[in-house]
């Protein structure tokens, strides 16, 4: 047998001692603590016992350390024994010193990983980064361009011009146009209203939690609202854009929006479809300001070059932003809610968003049976209304 592998078993011999010694050891301190319990003392055998496991421990710890100063085996670096631990703290030495009648250590400070540092190490604690890695957000900017106002009720009436007959002109005898122009009757116009009415619409969702995250986690906790109140939003925007009208949902721009009638021959450029688009506004007497795309649309319009051997680009710039340019002087909304191959023009002056509610978080164990099984609903919700003034102030096709 060589002198390595003596060296080897010398010192796994010493370690199995040491391991047996502080088991050994161990089951002494909780006899003597039982003892203590009963007799407020402990009994002069444990005593002598506990000394003679404490003994066995330095004997086996001495060796082992002269064993690594030969140099024969590598230093132990890791983290000490239990016993190791207790013989080296100031309890013993109190107890060895007669300071005491027990040598008592609180446990927690010897829980220790004796696992090599290439296996699994269950009881060390990595570092925990205390954020969140979330999902994207979706840029939500369609709210920010419209006009809010607040409401007290759970409708929204205003009135809509359905038509102005405009008579205005000269006062005089339309049948003698070359008569005098003095006691005649003025020309008269006319104008006629409908009383429209827009009903407020609960956007709404809920999570259940464990009152133990509620309490523990307030840094959870806190994400969870914010994504609450994100996945309200994110909802928000898709009704103002795209919402049915029926079911509860609002009345979408897009769908209550006119029609674009494409240009004979139909137009391919997406720029000039747009332009066609705000010329039909135009001849209607309206001025839109803003415009609805989706981002494929958008990148194909920006990276549109002037031709096949020609490099530059028609209407974008790399060395701007990629929403910083108009369009034709539209406002670009670029969003995902919106359908690619699609598009929405329009007037910002021609709705109006009402919040009868602004997003809000409760949280309640009244929700079934929440209350016995320790849970907590966490709901999010908002109510809002959505006014469109004029439906011929907006404009959808497909480019």
């Amino acid at each position: 047998m060589s002198e390595s592998t003596q060296v080897v078993l010398e010192r796994a011999d010493l370690e199995a001692a040491m391991l047996k010694a502080n088991e050994k050891h161990d089951a002494i301190v909780e006899k003597m603590q039982a003892e203590i319990a009963d007799a407020k003392s402990a009994s002069a055998e444990s005593k002598s016992a506990l000394d003679a496991a404490a003994a066995q421990i330095a004997e086996a710890n001495d060796r082992l350390v002269a064993l690594e100063q030969r140099g024969d085996v590598e230093p132990k670096t890791g983290p000490a024994s239990v016993g190791e631990t207790f013989i080296k703290s100031d309890a013993y030495a109190d107890y060895i010193h007669g300071r005491t009648s027990v040598a008592r250590m609180d446990m927690k400070t010897a829980i220790i990983n004796t696992f090599p540092a290439s296996s699994v190490q269950p009881l060390v604690q990595g570092d925990r980064i205390m954020s969140i890695s979330a999902t994207p957000n979706r840029r939500l900017t369609l709210r920010d361009i419209l006009p809010v106002s607040p409401t007290d009720s759970n409708l929204v009436e205003f009135t809509r011009e359905n038509a102005f007959t405009n008579n205005a002109g000269p006062q005089r005898d339309t049948a003698s146009p070359l008569a005098a122009i003095e006691n005649v009757t003025k020309p008269e116009s006319a104008i006629t209203f409908t009383l429209a009415t827009v009903p407020v619409v609960t956007l709404a969702h809920w999570i259940p939690l464990s009152k133990q995250v509620v309490a523990d986690s307030p840094m959870l906790m806190s994400y969870v609202n914010g994504r609450l109140t994100y996945g309200l939003k994110l909802k928000e925007e898709t009704q103002l854009l795209k919402g049915l009208g029926t079911g509860g949902e609002i009345t979408g721009l897009q769908t209550g929006a006119t029609a674009y009638t494409p240009e004979s021959p139909q137009l391919t450029n997406e720029i000039d479809i747009i332009r066609d688009c705000i010329t039909q506004a135009q001849v209607a007497e309206y001025s839109p300001n803003f415009i609805v795309l989706n981002p494929i649309d958008w990148d194909s319009i920006q990276r549109r070059k002037v031709g096949s051997s020609d490099d530059r680009y028609v209407y974008g710039d790399p060395n701007m932003s990629w929403l910083a340019t108009p369009l034709w002087g539209l406002t670009p909304i670029v969003t995902n809610s919106q359908t690619a191959g699609t598009f929405l023009m329009g007037d910002t002056n021609g709705c109006s968003i009402f919040d009868r509610q602004q997003a809000s978080i409760e949280m309640s164990t009244s929700n079934g049976t929440d209350f016995v099984k320790n849970m907590v609903t966490v709901l999010a919700e908002e109510r809002i209304a959505l006014a469109i003034f004029r439906t011929e102030a907006f404009l959808t096709g497909s480019l």
